[in-house]
Order: structure tokens, then sequence, then C-alpha cells
């Protein structure tokens, strides 16, 4: 090897000829194999850890390039990445929902890549030094004219309660589909769904947090015109809108654009045809085999060595643990800590752990011995715990303790002092908004099990109590109106707050915008006209119009309120 830069080594090698690929997609592979590369496949199954050493001593296989892609059903810790004499890589599939854990894993690798270039900073939050953006990709399938295919529409998805703007999805297209073909499934194979996009000529998509998903890909490997949700430039720089996909800000949007396609089946195909070329020139497996290779090739050594390769591991353990993703007993994690030297990292690991698993004596002898001996005072992530963690206890004084340490640890700033347990969660709660931390996304928080780790938690936590608690509802809402893939959940917010605020226009705004987003055209438009008309008895009507024209992108609800 040699020297690279200030973060380690540049790793030698200029020609990549050896691939080990740890739960590669199959697509991947044939691409390998098409390229005459020699492969090692291994496969981790259900295993927690997997010993990499172990499996390469096996084979007798020394590779120039090792890559663990994110497998979705089994979540597995691979082991013995510090041995290998090569760059190694992860391909973070899920980084929109995983990201909680993927920060944490990402140190065990020379590359992280992220196939949503805008959750890179996620990522990097734990220290990951070169995390990069590689999209996933779609197929080349065959043409089909638009004339022979039997489908308007088709959507392949999971439809369940969990999901009830996904639900509400479905109802609207049921209900736009009279008159014409409609197909909706929601377990279907591969085959049989690539098999279905290649008969539908246009396929509205939607994603979980505004990640750009496999659907756009696939549907477009098919020549289908995806209508998907507007997500900005990181999409844009796939497809080209208006040309080879379309978008739409809410359902009115949708609405309106699926009428102008339906009844356009000359310009349906054009794009259809457009999308699948660009895919047949650009996102091809071939492509990203190219492009992972290239990294690797420039990749410089930069992944945890020694002592740091069992905190790592330890970590991106206890964060799947605490998630249900890694069955282990938790004796089995508290050993693990305990091996670590004790820095703020592992300090605040060991209280989520001790609060997940209901320990709370072992948890309450840690706090003390925490503040009593001034323990890793000045990370944030040790104070907010241990707070969380006093409070759990009912321990007021020792909460308010680690809140003041945290205070101290920072610039000066004068704020009220916390009064009770709710002032307490919301200073906490402002301070991780800061701090950028406002949801643990895909990370499903129990109030009675995990310590509050984002905003978002904080806020919930008191809405456990209180469930109308209005100062709390307001902020939540507020937290949460930028971030898509929340707008069902600010619908149930919203409704609580017009319960007690009638006649604010304002709130019907916003609860008529977070329907229209969540695909509920009908209570999305009466709120709507509710609004105006709640803004015009007030004299505000002007104002009214102001606000909406800055979230109607298309004028379309400005549009629809002038037609009543």
């Amino acid at each position: 090897m040699t020297k690279g830069g200030d973060s380690g080594y540049r790793l030698a090698m200029t020609v990549i000829r050896k691939l080990c690929f740890i739960d590669p997609k199959p697509q991947l592979v044939a691409a390998a194999e098409e390229a005459g590369y020699e492969l090692l496949l291994l496969r981790t199954g259900k295993q927690p850890f997997f010993d990499l050493a172990a499996a390469l001593d096996e084979h007798g296989f020394e590779p120039e390039l090792v890559m663990q892609t994110e497998t979705l059903a089994d979540r597995t810790i691979v082991t013995g990445l510090d041995t290998v004499d090569c760059p190694t890589m992860f391909w973070a599939m899920d980084p929109h929902l995983n990201a909680y854990w993927h920060s944490a894993y990402a140190r065990l690798f020379d590359v992280t890549c992220s196939t949503q270039r805008h959750w890179i900073p996620r990522i990097k939050r734990q220290g990951a030094t070169d995390v990069r953006w590689l999209p996933i990709f779609g197929r080349a399938e065959p043409w089909k004219p638009m004339a022979e295919r039997q489908l308007d529409m088709a959507f392949v998805g999971r439809i369940t309660p969990q999901r009830p703007a996904r639900q509400w999805m479905v109802k609207f297209l049921r209900e736009k589909a009279q008159g014409h073909t409609l197909s909706i499934e929601d377990n279907l194979t591969y085959t049989k769904m690539m098999e279905l996009y290649g008969d539908s000529r246009i396929i509205p998509n939607e994603s979980i947090f505004g990640e750009v998903n496999f659907r756009l890909f696939e549907a477009a490997s098919c020549g289908c015109l995806v209508m998907s949700q507007d997500l900005g430039e990181e999409q844009e720089a796939l497809f080209e809108p208006g040309r080879e996909f379309d978008t739409y800000a809410d359902v009115v949007e949708l609405d309106h654009k699926l009428s102008w396609y339906l009844d356009n089946p000359r310009l349906v195909q054009a794009m259809g045809m457009a999308a699948r070329e660009r895919v047949l020139s650009e996102h091809l497996p071939e492509h990203r085999l190219a492009r992972l290779v290239s990294i690797a090739s420039e990749a410089t050594r930069c992944r945890v060595t020694g002592v740091e390769v069992s905190k790592w591991e330890t970590l991106t353990a206890v964060a799947m643990w605490e998630a249900g993703l890694l069955v282990q007993p938790v004796k089995t994690i508290l050993a693990r800590l305990a091996d670590l030297d004790q820095d703020g990292d592992i300090v605040a690991a060991l209280l989520r752990v001790q609060s997940g698993a209901k320990l709370n004596k072992a948890m309450s002898d840690n706090l003390k011995v925490i503040l009593t001996n001034n323990i890793c005072c000045d990370v944030l992530d040790v104070n907010l715990a241990g707070s969380m963690a006093a409070l759990r206890l009912d321990e007021w004084d020792w909460a308010k303790s680690f809140w003041y340490r945290h205070l101290r640890s920072g610039p000066e700033r004068r704020l009220a002092p916390p009064t009770d347990k709710f002032s307490l969660l919301t200073l906490w709660a402002k301070e991780l908004k800061r701090a950028d931390r406002v949801v643990r996304a895909g990370f499903s928080f129990n109030v009675e099990h995990h310590l509050p780790m984002s905003a978002t938690d904080c806020l919930m936590t008191i809405l456990s109590e209180e469930p109308e608690h209005l100062p709390t509802l307001r902020l939540l809402d507020t937290m949460l109106r930028p971030i898509m893939g929340l707008e069902q959940a600010r619908v149930g917010f919203l409704s609580i707050l017009t319960l007690f605020e009638r006649t604010d226009w304002r709130l019907a705004l916003e609860i008529a915008l977070a329907n229209l987003r969540s695909y509920r055209l009908e209570s999305g438009l009466e709120e709507l006209e509710l609004a105006q008309s709640m803004a015009r008895e007030q004299g505000q009507e002007s104002l009214f119009r102001k606000a909406l024209a800055t979230r109607d992108r298309a004028g379309l609800l400005s549009r629809h309120l002038a037609k009543g």
C-alpha cells in the first residue's frame, strides 16, 4: 500500500478483477460474470454476525474488492473486515429507513455507498469519511408498444394499515380509473411484477420518506410512464421530468396530470420509450458495477482498526437490537459493551440498552456514577440519554443536572430553566432540532422501552401522557412540516388542534395541504375551501392567497378555489 492522504492509505490496486460480493443483487452478479470478473459470492443468511476472514480462508479466495449489499429481510454484521488487504464497501439500500444504524456500520468500511444522495449526511453523522451516491438500477426489458398493453395504470406495493397514505392513494386510483383499466397488487414475485409493468402504460409512484425508490427504475425499464412525487434535484438527475417521467406535488396535481396522460396515449408512449432508453444508457447493472469498481480503485483505507473495530461492531449491534432487527440476548449485548473503553458513545449506548431491557436498578447505579464522576460531561448523547433515563426513573434532579451539563458544554445561552417533565422534554426537542436530529426515520419509537434520542421522540413522549397537549402538537407539526412522508401523521395532529382552534384559517390550510399530499382529494379540497372561507370572514383573504401561492406550485389549488 502507498500513502494516500491524511485519512489513511491509498489501496494500491490499479486493476480490480477478483470480487467478493456479500448478499449481492442477482443482476449485479450477472453483470460481473458477463464482464469476466472472478467472483466469490457469500450469503449471510440469518446469522447476526458473519465471519468474513473465516469464509475467505474456507474458499481460499484473496479478493481485490469486498462489497456487502444491505438486504431487506435479514440484518447481518460482517466481522473481520479489518483483516482484508483490499477495499471494503457497504451498499446501503434503504438509508431512508436505516441511517440510524448505517452511520455506525459505515465506520467498519472504507467506502459506504448510499442509494439516496440526500441521506449521505445522516450516514456520515458518526464519523464515516467516504460516503458516495450509488443509485439502484433497472434492467434491459423488452419493449411492448402501448397499444398492445392491457392496463392503463398499475401499482405494485405493500398496502397495510401502517401506511394509510398508500391506502388513500389506492382508493384515489380506483376512483380515478373509472372507465379505464387498473391493477393494484401487493404480493407479486419480482418476475410477475415486471410482467405486469410490461403490460401497463402509467405507473403512479409513492415513496416512504421522499426516497428515489426501486419502482421508478423497474417501471421505467419496462417503458412505462412513471408518475412520481416531486423529489427535487436528486430524482431529476436520474430521469428528466416532462420527458422521461413526470412529477406531482399533491393529489390534485396527480389527478390533473393523469387525466391529461390518459387522454394522450402517444405522449405516454413517447415518454415511456424515453425512460427506457435512459435506463439502457445509464441505469443498468453493468453501469453500477463499473461505478462501484471505479470507486473502489480510488478508495483510501479509512475503515477503523484495532479496538475501534469492536466498538463500532457493538454500536451497530446496539442500534439494531434497539430496533428489533438483531436477535441477541441482552446479556450478550451488555457483555460486549462492558469489554470496551467507556467513551461517550459507549456510555450512551449502555443507558439505551439498560432502558430497553428495563434494568432500572443498573441504570440508576449507572447514572449516579456518571454524575458523581462527571463522566463525558460535554457529550450530547450522554447528557441526553442520562436526562431521559433519569425521567424514566422519576429522578427529577438528575434529569435537570444532565440538561445543565449539556448547556455548560456549549456556547453561553439564556434559556428558561425547566420547571417540569414536559418543559424539559420540550427544551431537549428544540436542542435536537438545532442539531438536525428531528426524527429517527424508520425507527419505531416505543415510549415504554426506548430513551428519546430525537426531537420527535421527546415530543411523542409528552403526547403519550397528554395526547391533547396543544403546545406540543403545534411544535411537532412545525418540525414535521418540511419532512416528506410524514403528512399522514400531521393530519392526525392537526385534526386535534383544529378541534380547539376552529377559526384559525392557517391551521385549516395546513390540514388541507397535508390531506392533499396524503392523497385525500375530497377531504383536502373541503378543508381548503373552509380555510378560504375563514380567512374571508376575518378580512384576511389576501393573506390566505399569498400563503397558498407559496405552496401551490402549479396553481391548481388557486384555480379550484376560483371556480367555486
